[in-house]
């Protein structure tokens, strides 16, 4: 004999999404608090750019070091958390 497992269906209620009224969640509050404080990029975000710009250097072959790539990153990515 096969036995039938009854699976729970949420109510509509609770599947509409209904979101708090209590106020904004904490991923805005976030968000808002990286833009006020001059929301900075992780040193990760930053050695990847500066990877790519390196390989993009020495693809060009122009003059540059380590220094002048992870510069460049940190100033890149600050201007595009900005315009977030």
């Amino acid at each position: 004999m096969k036995q039938v497992r009854s699976q729970r269906v949420p109510s509509a209620k609770k599947s509409a999404g209904k979101k708090s009224s209590s106020g904004p969640t904490a991923d805005v509050l976030k968000s808002e608090a990286s833009k006020e404080a001059g929301a900075r990029p992780t040193a990760e975000q930053v050695a990847l750019r500066a990877y790519f710009i390196a390989e993009r250097r020495r693809t060009l072959g122009m003059q540059g070091d380590e220094t002048s790539d992870w510069i460049a990153a940190e100033r890149e990515l600050t201007e595009e958390l900005k315009a977030v």
